[in-house]
């Protein structure tokens, strides 16, 4: 849940808003170029809780200004606002300022600039201030990024990378289409170089002594010590812990938690997560977060309602009751190394028909065990599908926000954790269109039909069917695409695994991380 403005806040929640939208380019060594709502024809700007984010923006070239240029891994920050009216304070000499603090020119020229690296201004001279969009310019110790026009309020998100760029001619339009990826995309792009297994001196008596989960997890987003040389070289990242379970800092995998040869970075760190309570995002300041969410209780990161003054408002929504499987989790030591066991249910599904499933983990006691179980049957019952919603634009909305849905009419409500994010933006292109300027937000993992079907809502698809575009339908596809080769890579990891292998005794000691992302079914 991102911090917005008071203004911001209140401005959204009327559906009477001037809304702003805006992408800024950048790449070392290369002009930094900013659009707007006078250039930017879609966004499709999804975040989800396996892969991070990712963007599809289509920027209009009908004057061929674009044509000549490369932007092959230049930093997308995609931004999203409304008009509020919001009046800035002018710069002032020899203060100091902070990240995110907003000025405008002594003498006004129409535009504010944001803080984007803190410090302190000049002692006595204001800077030549820059007036295109997204251009810094240095202030003694402080950096001003141009933000837009006075008036404006954005909220920005986590940093993308321009990974493809396409240019479309078609009768009356040409179009630049960027296809970017955020950190954790970029991160499963970093294939380790050497293996990584512990020493046996972390393992004594078939307890895991060595690197807690939390270590490994910071080791592998910074290429730091003890894995330094497993991925050396590739872009090193910060993670900031803002809250922990009783988990992650004490649990030490051992010899369950090993890197291969072209393991991927974010492959690895969801391993390690997957044995705690903990989740992670990347927040707008390029970062890391790694945190233990709220899942229950009535306090509420954001309430969306239909038809209610002062609040979110909701467009559509499905909500869907999902059993939930497995709907126990037993964890305890292997027999050959201890009787170490503990237990957690969902205990509503449980109730109704027990489903099982044992985990042999290096457990150092009972109440490490119950732990560990509880936090795998939490996943497992966030996991499980709620619903999905339609909502009018939230600039502040994150993954794994705690959120509810409120219907008065039918007197139902759907509450849960965000793991799907899709931002839409687009402009119409027909005099029968209305503009689109949505989000699609989902509780649990969502399913193929209810994956398809609410893309289509947020697509502007009506109960009576009106016709679906081509874009629309490529989007569609492209996204499905994804999930089944995301379902594909993973069991062909696990086959080429035990076709290798082919030793239980090794096999049992590696395969829980794999289990807990992929329903493989293995007999010695």
């Amino acid at each position: 849940m991102r911090t917005l403005s008071a203004a911001l806040t209140a401005k959204q929640k009327t559906l009477t808003y001037d809304p702003l939208y805006k992408v800024v380019l950048s790449r070392t060594s290369q002009t930094t170029r900013g659009y707007d709502l006078t250039r930017i024809l879609a966004i499709t700007h999804t975040e989800d809780t396996d892969g991070g984010q990712a963007a599809d923006i289509s920027l209009h070239n009908a004057d061929g200004a674009l044509t000549a240029i490369n932007f092959e891994h230049y930093q997308a920050v995609i931004s999203y606002g409304m008009k509020t009216g919001v009046v800035r304070s002018a710069w002032v000499a020899n203060t100091a300022y902070a990240l995110d603090d907003f000025v405008r020119p002594i003498t006004a020229n129409g535009y504010q600039y944001r803080c984007s690296v803190a410090g302190t201004s000049h002692a006595t001279t204001e800077p030549t201030w820059p007036t295109g969009l997204g251009v810094t310019v240095t202030d003694n110790t402080v950096t001003w990024e141009m933000d837009g026009a006075t008036g404006d309020e954005y909220s920005y998100s986590a940093p993308l990378r321009v990974r493809a760029q396409t240019f479309q001619s078609g009768v009356g339009l040409l179009r630049c289409e960027l296809t970017c990826v955020g950190i954790f995309s970029q991160m499963a792009e970093d294939k380790a170089k050497i293996e990584y297994t512990p020493g046996q001196a972390e393992i004594e008596g078939g307890i895991a002594t060595g690197p807690t989960v939390q270590t490994l997890i910071t080791a592998i987003a910074g290429v730091s010590s003890p894995l330094s040389d497993v991925f050396s070289g590739y872009t090193a990242y910060t993670v900031t812990y803002d809250s922990t379970d009783s988990i992650i800092g004490v649990f030490a995998p051992g010899n369950l938690f090993r890197i291969d040869i072209n393991d991927n970075r974010l492959k690895k760190i969801q391993e390690l997560l997957d044995f705690t309570g903990c989740k992670m995002r990347v927040n707008n300041d390029g970062k890391i977060h790694v945190f233990d969410p709220v899942v229950s209780g009535a306090v509420y990161d954001y309430t969306y309602e239909f038809n209610v003054a002062n609040s979110h408002t909701f467009l559509n929504k499905s909500l869907r009751n999902r059993f939930v499987e497995p709907n126990e989790e037993v964890v305890k030591s292997h027999p050959e190394e201890g009787m170490v066991s503990g237990s957690a249910t969902s205990a509503t599904s449980y109730a109704l028909a027990p489903k099982t499933r044992t985990t042999y983990l290096n457990v150092a006691s009972d109440a490490e065990a119950a732990l560990i179980a509880a936090a795998l049957i939490e996943q497992t019952e966030l996991n499980a599908e709620k619903g999905f919603g339609i909502v009018t634009m939230n600039c502040g909305q994150e993954v794994w926000d705690y959120v509810n849905i409120i219907d008065s009419r039918q007197n139902d409500s759907v509450q849960g954790n965000i793991q799907f994010l899709q931002r839409n933006i687009k402009i119409p292109l027909g005099r029968n269109e209305a503009m689109t300027f949505n989000m699609m937000i989902g509780f649990g993992k969502g399913t193929t039909d209810s994956i398809l079907g609410n893309l289509l809502a947020s697509q502007g698809i009506d109960a009576e069917g009106r016709a679906v575009t081509l874009s629309q339908l490529l989007d569609i596809l492209k996204k499905l695409t994804a999930n089944v080769n995301e379902l594909t890579d993973r069991y062909s990891v696990m086959r080429a695994f035990l076709i290798a292998q082919g030793d239980y005794a090794i096999f049992k000691k590696l395969w829980v991380t794999e289990q807990l992302r992929i329903p493989v079914h293995y007999t010695p």
